[in-house]
């Protein structure tokens, strides 16, 4: 077997609220900001754009499996209400996540998200390695994780 040069995840999911809706909690950027900060990271918006749109930047300090981290984030491209390309990394890892939303009905919206991960270090290639042996588990946590946040969308669209 060779190195892991990278390795994808993708998921999707079905949000009960529209396409536009849906568009603008997923991309409710200082949402992001806050909840990051109430988790204990340090975010801070390193760019000048007065509103969302590619080249949007954040640099972000947080503690990940007991490690301080320096995370940078770019929104690389922004089209409402259908897609949003994040792109990224650490000192170990290049990342890029796609969020693609389609309207299946006037009510309810599709989510695809796909993860790229792209190692920079002989570490991280193990630990893609390695992650790549329980893959399963990972895409079933992101999963998890994406019909969590679509309920949040729910939740925050119907009472609205």
């Amino acid at each position: 077997t060779g190195a892991v040069k990278r390795m994808r995840f993708t998921s999707k999911t079905d949000i009960n609220a529209p396409l536009n809706a849906s568009f603008a909690a997923i991309a409710d950027f200082e949402a992001y900001e806050r909840h990051a900060k109430r988790t204990g990271a340090e975010v801070a918006r390193v760019d000048a754009l007065s509103r969302p749109g590619p080249g949007m930047m954040w640099a972000i300090r947080m503690e990940l499996r007991g490690k301080l981290q320096r995370i940078e984030i770019e929104l690389a491209d922004y089209e409402p209400p259908n897609k949003l390309i994040f792109t990224g990394g650490t000192d170990s890892f290049d990342a890029e996540v796609l969020v693609e939303l389609i309207a299946l009905s006037a009510r309810e919206t599709r989510a695809t998200m796909t993860v790229d991960l792209k190692p920079k270090t002989l570490a991280a290639r193990l630990i893609l390695q390695s992650a790549r042996l329980t893959k399963g588990s990972i895409t079933k946590r992101i999963r998890k994780r994406l019909n969590k946040f679509a309920l949040e969308i729910e939740n925050r669209v119907n009472t609205a």
